[in-house]
């Protein structure tokens, strides 16, 4: 039995209302979400490292980390994760920083050496209860290695012109 104009454009209607309804209510929603997740935690880390670095020359890693909330943070860890190419000089990646108070942060630092030339991201977790519940937040830092360079001087000037030499004979 075929529908007429006036059901089928109130079953339209009806349609449309109910997907407004529907997404605005979904938009909430999702919004108090990540509200709430912001809201819940208060951790933040912000990572330092040294824009550009000469091979095989150990250098400071610091990272602090922020207790923004209200409330304070326990057994409060940072952890330092290194790519293929830089190590640890202290074989410890973890530093504990047992509570970080609210409104307040703690820096912690690690000693690194690379071993590669290169651009590399080093990366840090910091994590602590607050409240029962886990909070986590991580921080990303660029840092690039390059190769050594020679002392200056007209002796050791001449001897890097030569081996720039040497080395565009040899490609």
């Amino acid at each position: 039995m075929p529908l007429n104009l006036k059901t089928t454009l109130s079953i339209f209607l009806a349609a449309v209302l109910f997907f407004t309804v529907a997404f605005s209510v979904a938009q909430a929603s999702f919004l108090d979400i990540i509200m709430a997740l912001v809201a819940i935690n208060p951790l933040e880390v912000d990572v330092t490292v040294p824009a550009e670095v000469e091979i095989n020359k150990t250098f400071k890693v610091e990272a602090t980390v922020r207790n923004k909330g209200d409330d304070r943070i326990e057994n409060a860890t940072a952890q330092i994760v290194l790519p293929e190419g830089l190590v640890l000089v202290q074989k410890d990646s973890v530093r504990n920083m047992n509570v970080i108070q609210a409104k307040s942060a703690k820096t912690v630092s690690w000693s690194v050496k690379g071993e590669s030339v290169g651009e590399y991201i080093i990366s840090v977790l910091a994590s602590g209860e607050l409240r029962g519940d886990i909070v986590s937040a991580d921080e990303t830092a660029k840092t690039t290695l390059k190769a050594k360079s020679l002392p200056q001087g007209r002796p050791f000037h001449a001897l890097q012109l030569f081996l720039e030499t040497l080395q565009r004979w040899l490609q």
